[in-house]
């Protein structure tokens, strides 16, 4: 049994479970009628099941039997779109504690382990430089929705 690939295994489970909390957060985004932050969101989804995917090829390439568990229903009221981004990124930082744990016990258990998460590890600086730099011109709108729509027009075009 290898606890590192029982980590990534559970770990490809949050992926997954990532992109339901974002599916929601979309659903979210288009009930309050910023589509801009939906298509955002939905792209953020998807590239959380691409990520889920990428690893569950790798641990079936090692030979590894995954498996699916079950995930808690995603938050689904918010108070504005700012606590949405908010708990995203909160959320994205979750994910790189946990993509360092698997990192720093692959180091010592399995190195074809160490070698695939390093993509993971560059992926989460671009992930949480993407939420903060959000998050930031969100307190920078400060609620006007003027501003909002703006940045509603620019999300569409991710």
């Amino acid at each position: 049994m290898s606890k590192v690939l029982d980590k990534l295994n559970e770990q490809m489970n949050f992926e997954y479970e990532s992109a339901y909390i974002y599916k929601q957060m979309a659903m979210y985004a288009d009930d309050i009628d910023l589509p801009g932050f939906a298509h955002w969101l939905n792209a953020q989804s998807r590239e959380e099941i691409e990520h889920a995917e990428k690893m569950l090829d790798f641990l079936q390439d090692v030979g590894y039997e995954a498996k699916l568990t079950g995930m808690s229903e995603p938050k689904a009221d918010y108070e504005n779109i700012e606590e949405v981004v908010k708990t995203a990124f909160d959320h994205e930082k979750e994910v790189t504690r946990r993509i360092n744990e698997i990192a720093d016990l692959a180091r010592e258990e399995d190195k074809r382990v160490y070698s695939f998460i390093q993509w993971y590890i560059d992926e989460q600086v671009e992930e949480e430089a993407n939420f903060d730099q959000l998050t930031t011109r969100l307190e920078r709108i400060n609620g006007n929705w003027s501003g909002l729509y703006i940045l509603d027009g620019e999300l569409k075009h991710r």
